[in-house]
């Protein structure tokens, strides 16, 4: 078996684990939990059948449900609190953990098993307690991840040995304290143990209990990814890394590239989430088999739809035939999602390691495409990737919407130490992986930007795998390459649309940027501890070419 029972290390996960026991709690099955969610009073019942509810042991009549969830569609990241940073705050934060569970245990409880991990190299058992009235979201989780039933379990049970115990997941989104009015998530990733307290949306128990994966899988000498890979052909592997918005699922899941690809160029995507890197096994891991996705551009009656196992925050509407119908689009509020299967494209659950990294960056210094040509560089610009936030997918004020944020590595669920994963990826780097940038958003001086189209974004992925983008050195930015043959892969006005300019004001712009990343980095290095200057002295240098530039002596 792939993890194994342990006495809890912690009182964390003494109190968590011992919610599973209460006589309230009872193990359910993926039919209870879809019969109870029916009939929860806030449910809408579509008369969009649900994709293949057989493979979970659901009725074969059974239709897409609808949750949403009030006011917050979005995660709440503020509400985390880690306890290997609780220092003096522990006791307090044990006890309101204790009393959590304790009123928990006073109402029906609901016990529901799963697997994490899609590959016998890393399939990890996970436990979800959650009251009965949040069936809904414990029948997503189950979907999302993969129950505990046949064939995911004659998987399981053939999968590597490891020496961690299950992931528990406690949730209760009923839960409510004066002192954390946005709710409360508290973390043992040691202990592989989180309790969710006052939070409805589901992502917050996906991305929870993802984050307590990937937590292992570094434990596992592995890489921990929040992105998506595919394979183009017989090519290796390509791995893009970026926050919700910035292109990630478009690229990963688009089966032609809008028409760029041949068809002998198949595409067979892995995931556009979540995955790990094994860097002993050379094989990288899917960890779910569903996909949690937008739906904003969702069409009415999009043939996509038959693909649907459940929807959040989306609208519904009723037709004069009685049917009741999902409006989607981000017409109701924004942030609507969908779990799906990857059976919409030609898939798989595991690959080799990539062959090259994709670093998608909304920072209008840089042009769409840049090769990085030095492992320390690559680390430098994946711990500071810069980007905007995606409208309404975290939970959020307006004003911070705007604001350009760096985000290591596009993975703001990593709770263990960002020198690990600075030090995991030197080594995929060291391995032969390749390292890019693109820039899916916009180029240029804020009152001057020029929109970079997804079919741009697209084809330059394509000419990468391919092999046919030729490189010349980019003398402002030292250790970046920028495409020699631009305009003839991507049109005659390529190099004049996003050609970096040789200008002051440019320059200045670009160096400001550099400063930006120079600057979280070393704060990290200094305040928090954790980082190192090998990881910012890439940057610096570059800085450092574009002041001679500006201001030669």
């Amino acid at each position: 078996m792939a993890t194994k029972h342990k006495i809890p290390g912690s009182s964390w996960r003494a109190y968590i684990e011992s919610a599973f026991f209460a006589n309230s709690v009872r193990k359910a099955s993926m039919a209870e939990l879809y019969r109870l969610a029916v009939k929860q009073p806030e449910i809408i019942v579509t008369s969009h059948p649900m994709y293949k509810p057989g493979q979970f042991g659901l009725p074969k009549d059974a239709k897409v449900l609808v949750s949403n969830d009030g006011g917050i569609v979005g995660r709440t990241a503020r509400a985390r609190r880690l306890v290997r940073e609780m220092g003096k705050e522990r006791d307090r934060y044990l006890q309101i953990l204790g009393e959590a569970i304790y009123h928990f245990n006073r109402r029906p409880g609901l016990w529901l098993e799963g697997i994490v991990g899609l590959h016998p190299d890393f399939m990890v058992k996970a436990h979800l307690v959650g009251a009965e009235t949040d069936a809904k979201n414990m029948l997503d989780w189950g979907i999302n991840f993969a129950p505990w039933m046949k064939p995911w379990i004659d998987a399981y049970k053939k999968s590597r040995p490891l020496d961690e115990p299950d992931i528990l997941v406690f949730t209760d989104p009923e839960w409510s304290h004066p002192e954390f009015p946005n709710g409360l998530v508290i973390i043992d990733e040691a202990q592989n143990c989180i309790a969710i307290l006052g939070l409805r949306y589901f992502g917050e128990r996906k991305k929870g209990t993802l984050t307590l994966a990937w937590t292992m899988g570094v434990r596992q000498n592995m890489v921990a990814c929040h992105g998506g890979i595919k394979k183009i052909g017989s090519r290796p592997p390509v791995a893009v890394f970026g926050l919700s918005g910035s292109g990630k699922s478009s690229i990963t899941n688009s089966p032609d590239h809008a028409g760029a690809l041949k068809k002998t160029e198949r595409v067979t995507v892995i995931h556009d989430d979540a995955f790990l890197i094994d860097l002993e096994h050379n094989v990288t891991v899917a960890l779910e088999p569903s996909l949690f996705d937008k739906t904003d551009s969702v069409r009415f009656n999009d043939p996509d739809i038959k693909y649907f196992y459940s929807a959040q925050n989306v609208g519904a509407t009723l037709l004069p035939g009685g049917k009741r119908k999902i409006v989607c689009e981000d017409i109701r509020n924004d942030n609507g999602r969908c779990i799906k299967s990857r059976d919409m494209f030609n898939h798989a659950n595991s690959c080799e390691r990539p062959g090259m990294v994709i670093w998608l960056q909304k920072d209008t210094s840089l042009p769409p495409i840049c090769k990085i040509d030095s492992v320390g560089l690559a680390v430098a610009m994946g711990a500071s990737l810069s980007t905007l936030r995606a409208k309404g997918v975290e939970n959020v004020p307006k004003e911070e919407l705007a604001k350009l944020v760096i985000e290591p590595f596009a993975n703001p669920f990593r709770v263990h130490p960002l020198m690990v994963d600075c030090h995991q990826f030197k080594k995929l780097f060291k391995l032969g992986t390749g390292c890019y940038i693109m820039n899916t958003h916009a180029f240029g001086l804020p009152d001057n930007l020029i929109d970079i189209p997804k079919e741009l974004s697209l084809a330059i992925v394509t000419e990468l795998v391919r092999g046919n983008i030729e490189w010349r050195g980019w003398k402002a930015f030292e250790g970046m390459l920028l495409p020699r043959n631009g305009n003839e892969l991507f049109g005659n006005d390529y190099e004049k649309k996003y050609k970096p300019a040789r200008d002051p004001e440019y320059l200045s712009f670009l160096r400001d940027r550099m400063q930006d990343r120079i600057t979280f980095l070393s704060n990290k290095r200094d305040i928090e501890h954790d980082m190192e200057s090998a990881f910012i002295d890439p940057l610096v240098v570059a800085r450092t070419v574009i002041d001679r530039i500006v201001h030669p002596i």
